[in-house]
């Protein structure tokens, strides 16, 4: 390829990169946004994204309280891994009425 026509294939595809990264920058601002928001909305839990050793991205959520036999008897994970943010909105959704079933027994009637 010469000089000339690697130029060309540059200008020819310079739109194309454009919009990848434009659809990059959207995907990051998205997650970013989920992030904050399942953060805000379950505070008993550390919830960030991790990357394993195959590359795939898990959302993740550590319980900040210390766990309890009672928490684990009651089906409470310490951790949680999902593979996007509904999922694991989703888990927490379920983990944390768990959490506040055996709050509410801890309390007493």
């Amino acid at each position: 390829m010469t000089g000339g026509e690697l130029q060309e294939h540059l200008q020819a595809t310079n739109g194309d990169l454009r919009r990848v990264v434009a659809r990059a920058a959207l995907l990051l601002d998205v997650a970013g946004r989920q992030l904050s928001t399942l953060r805000s909305t379950y505070p008993a839990w550390s919830i960030d994204r991790q990357r394993d050793d195959a590359g795939r991205v898990w959302w993740t959520a550590m319980l900040r309280t210390p766990f309890t036999v009672e928490m684990a008897a009651a089906g409470i994970w310490e951790t949680v891994w999902q593979p996007d943010a509904i999922a694991l909105a989703a888990t927490l959704a379920w983990q944390s009425a768990l959490l506040d079933t055996v709050r509410a027994g801890a309390r007493g009637p």
